[in-house]
């Protein structure tokens, strides 16, 4: 069997050399750090097969995520399948203004006095990365102050096996249904604390956006995640529809919702038809890009 040199060598042409060596380090159950400073190290049977049938799907242009079944989000991996989207790096600027808000929300109230929701929550790399960095005493150990939300039943198996690996499980609960509709059922007779702050990374491509993607998107990620009618806002609109449902109580609605740097103006106006009085802030992501909305709704 080759050594860990030879394989670099004779596939550094098939695909990229960083995929190359993360695949290596997989198929050998060792670090990149291992595979570049171990040339000499001779692979088994097993691993050079378990590698060889890595280097094809990624040729193919399966995901590197995919295929090694993690991609790390926020300082923490979380397993991904083909039910999954893969969480990209851009969305951790929404993770750090949720932890600004509920930080300042602790600091001003009773630590009882917030609840999040994460809608669409998929893999759960937003609310895990948001209940791990959210102190004990901020959270005051409720369980029912932090909710994920998912329509896809094999999603929520993906974002509950993430909870329990970052041990996060006993306190996250998760909800299967459209938007915020199973937040209704269940909580709609309970008493509500006073600011209610709302995740969503929400499919936001448009048709024209969607078609131009990269084919190892199209071809490996689900488009139900990724789609949206209506110039890529249709499933905005829905969740901002829910939002005037009167059983919603709170005082206080935070919003944030990731979105395709071309939709500031076309959002800000769809926020303005349901909310009026509501005040929006657009962030800009380390590439420059607009791609948060911040919405704050007072009742």
């Amino acid at each position: 069997m080759p050594t860990i040199k030879t394989v670099l060598r004779n596939y550094s042409a098939k695909i990229n050399s960083l995929d190359l060596e993360i695949l290596l380090a997989k198929a050998i159950n060792q670090s990149r750090e291992f595979v570049l400073t171990h040339p000499e190290r001779r692979l088994t049977t097993i691993q050079y097969l378990k590698l060889r049938s890595y280097i094809s799907a990624r040729a193919k242009l399966k995901p590197l995520a995919q295929i090694i079944k993690e991609k790390e989000f926020y300082n923490l991996k979380f397993i991904v399948n083909k039910h999954t989207l893969i969480p990209r790096p851009e969305t951790e600027l929404l993770v750090e203004e949720v932890l600004q808000k509920t930080n300042r929300l602790a600091d001003k109230h009773s630590c009882a006095d917030y609840c999040l929701l994460d809608i669409g929550t998929g893999s759960g790399n937003i609310i895990i990365s948001l209940v791990k960095n959210i102190p004990f005493q901020k959270s005051n150990l409720s369980v029912d102050k932090f909710i994920a939300i998912d329509i896809s039943g094999g999603a929520l198996r993906v974002a509950k096996k993430n909870a329990r690996r970052h041990k996060t499980e006993k306190r996250i609960v998760f909800l299967k249904g459209d938007l915020l509709k199973p937040f209704f059922k269940k909580y709609s007779k309970k008493s509500p604390p006073k600011n209610l702050i709302i995740s969503a990374n929400l499919p936001y491509l448009s048709e024209k956006i969607y078609h131009n993607c990269d084919d190892s998107v199209k071809l490996f990620e689900p488009k139900t995640a990724l789609y949206s009618r209506n110039n890529g806002l249709q499933h905005y609109e829905n969740l901002l529809k829910q939002l005037q449902n009167p059983t919603i109580k709170q005082k206080n609605i935070f919003l944030f919702l990731e979105i395709s740097p071309e939709q500031k103006n076309l959002i800000k106006k769809l926020i303005k038809e349901y909310f009026p009085q509501a005040k929006i802030i657009f962030k800009k992501d380390l590439s420059g890009k607009w791609r948060l909305c911040k919405i704050t709704i007072k009742q």
